[in-house]
């Protein structure tokens, strides 16, 4: 092949990544966390399928406006985004428990994950009570 089909077929190549990418939903994290208070804070975290797909945990220590996020394993996404699959593509084939503990607290969101679903919680002191807030889903 000479330099000038290359070049056409990178062009070409190119082009239709860039339109498949146009019509193919962000890839959002798993869940943030943020800790909105004046004090560091250690925090577990989990995320656990109801169908055994996937079990993660992990330890944190957050430090006062820390924000982290917890990213989906590309193997799941790849999982999620087959065309050949009968479940929803883009979608997990099961629900998801999602779990946020520290000092005593636990805080559980349920919900059947995509690619673009995104889990947001907050860690913050009001009124010297110490709380997370599960405070919203991205989708």
């Amino acid at each position: 092949m000479d330099q000038e089909n290359k070049t056409k077929a990178i062009t070409i190549a190119y082009f239709l990544l860039i339109i498949t990418l146009s019509f193919f939903p962000s890839i959002e994290p798993f869940y943030t966390i943020t800790n909105d208070d004046q004090y560091a804070h250690e925090i577990t975290t989990s995320i656990t399928s109801e169908n055994g797909e996937y079990s993660w945990q992990r330890y944190y220590q957050l430090q006062p406006g820390e924000t982290i996020e917890i990213k989906k394993p590309v193997s799941l996404i790849i999982k999620w985004i087959d065309p050949f699959r009968e479940e929803d593509i883009f979608y997990s084939s099961s629900d998801y428990t999602y779990m946020v503990a520290s000092e005593g607290k636990e805080v559980y969101d349920h919900l059947q994950p995509a690619i673009s679903t995104c889990v947001i919680f907050e860690l913050y002191n009001e009124s010297e009570e110490f709380e997370i807030e599960y405070v919203a889903t991205h989708y």
